[in-house]
């Protein structure tokens, strides 16, 4: 699992581990492409070949389009969009070499609503 923050990614080892998973955690900023990178290469070192890959980070703002900042509108980039590119670069060459592997992107369904104040989103 990579989280920006160390609770929530606790939180989820923890009900994966519940619902009976083996679970590695790790703080990671899914915004910096060189983090994902990094996390990916320890990931692979110690624990060894990621056969699924599950892409789901994802952040939000909630402002009307003019009252959204522009870091803000960036960083929803860099972890909705970038973020799932960065994974999926960094472990499919393994699950192609090993020809096994599943990738699996999630989106918002947000895309299939109105739903006011989520312009940027």
């Amino acid at each position: 699992l990579f989280c920006l923050l160390q609770h929530g990614v606790e939180d989820t080892a923890a009900e994966c581990e519940r619902l009976g998973a083996t679970v590695q955690a790790f703080v990671v900023d899914c915004s910096k492409r060189e983090e994902i990178y990094s996390a990916a290469e320890k990931v692979k070192k110690d624990i060894g070949d990621v056969s699924i890959l599950v892409n789901n980070a994802g952040v939000i703002t909630t402002a009307d389009l003019l009252s959204t900042q522009e870091h803000q509108i960036e960083r929803m980039f860099e972890v909705n969009i970038l973020a799932h590119f960065w994974t999926t670069r960094a472990f499919l060459p393994t699950m192609m070499n090993n020809n096994h592997g599943h990738i699996v992107t999630v989106a918002s369904a947000a895309g299939h609503f109105v739903t006011s104040f989520m312009v940027a989103y």
